[in-house]
C-alpha cells in the first residue's frame, strides 16, 4: 500500500506543480522555460521523496516500461496506474479549485485592468494546463509524443541502473529539456495521466485529442523497454 500512496502523491506533485505553473501564470508573463523547469523540478523532488518507496514512476508509461523490463510485477503495474490516475485527477481538481483565489490576487486584477472574470470563463480562455495540438496535426503530434516519450523513458531506464548517478536530477532536467522542444507542438505530455487529468475538466478538443497522448505515450514506453533491455545487458544494478 505504501508504494501506491507514494505513486499517488508523486503524481499529484508533478501534475499540480507542472500544470499549476501554466494556469497561475496565464494572466501574467510565462515562458516555456519556466513551465519546463516547473515540471522538471517537481519530478526530481517527487523522485527524491518517494523513489526509495515505489521507484518514483508517477507515469503509467514508465510503469508499463518497467513491467516489461520485469522491474515491476503486472499486479503492481495495475495498482500503480490506478494510483497515478487518481493522483493526477486530484491534482487537476486542486488547480481548478485555486483559480478563484488566483483571479482575486492583486497581480491578476491589475493584469485584467480590473475586469471581472469567472472561473469558467478563465478555464475556457486559458485552460487548465492541458496538452493539445492544432487541428490537422494528429500524425505530427503522435510522432512527437511517441519519439520524445521513448527518449524520456529510455533515459530513465538506463540512469536508474547506474551507480553513483543523481538519477532524479538527470531525469528532471531531461524532462525539462524535452518539454522546451515539445511545448509549442503538443504541450509535451509524455505521460498518459498528466494528459488525461486536465482534459477531463476542460473537455472539448483537449479531451477529444487525449487518445493520441495515451496511445503514443504507452507505445513509447513499450519501445523504450525493449531498447533499455538491450542497453542494460552489461549494466550493473544500483547497490
Amino acid at each position: 500500500m505504501r508504494k501506491y500512496i507514494a505513486e499517488f502523491l508523486g503524481t499529484f506533485i508533478l501534475v499540480f506543480v507542472g500544470t499549476g505553473s501554466v494556469v497561475y501564470s496565464a494572466a501574467t508573463a510565462s515562458s516555456p522555460l519556466t513551465i519546463a523547469l516547473a515540471f522538471g523540478l517537481a519530478l526530481a523532488v517527487a523522485i527524491y521523496a518517494f523513489g526509495n518507496i515505489s521507484g518514483g514512476h508517477f507515469n503509467p508509461a514508465v510503469s508499463l516500461s518497467m513491467a516489461i523490463q520485469k522491474r515491476l510485477t503486472w499486479i503492481e503495474f495495475i495498482g500503480y496506474v490506478i494510483a497515478q490516475l487518481l493522483g493526477a485527477i486530484v491534482a487537476s481538481a486542486a488547480v481548478y479549485g485555486g483559480i478563484s483565489a488566483y483571479l482575486k490576487s492583486p497581480t491578476v486584477v491589475q493584469a485584467l485592468s480590473g475586469q471581472k472574470m469567472s472561473v469558467s470563463q478563465f478555464v475556457n480562455l486559458a485552460g487548465l494546463g492541458q496538452t493539445n495540438f492544432a487541428d490537422g496535426q494528429t500524425l505530427t503530434a503522435f510522432v512527437f509524443e511517441l519519439v520524445l516519450t521513448f527518449l524520456f523513458i529510455l533515459v530513465i531506464s538506463i540512469v536508474t541502473k547506474l551507480a553513483n548517478v543523481p538519477a532524479p536530477i538527470i531525469i528532471g532536467l531531461w524532462l525539462s529539456a524535452l518539454l522546451i522542444v515539445a511545448l509549442p507542438i503538443t504541450g509535451g505530455a509524455f505521460n498518459p495521466a498528466r494528459a488525461l487529468s486536465p482534459a477531463i475538466f476542460v473537455q472539448g478538443k483537449a479531451l477529444g485529442h487525449v487518445w493520441v497522448y495515451i496511445v503514443a505515450n504507452l507505445l513509447g514506453g513499450v519501445l523504450a523497454a525493449y531498447a533499455a533491455n538491450f542497453f542494460n545487458k552489461e549494466v550493473k544494478e544500483v547497490a
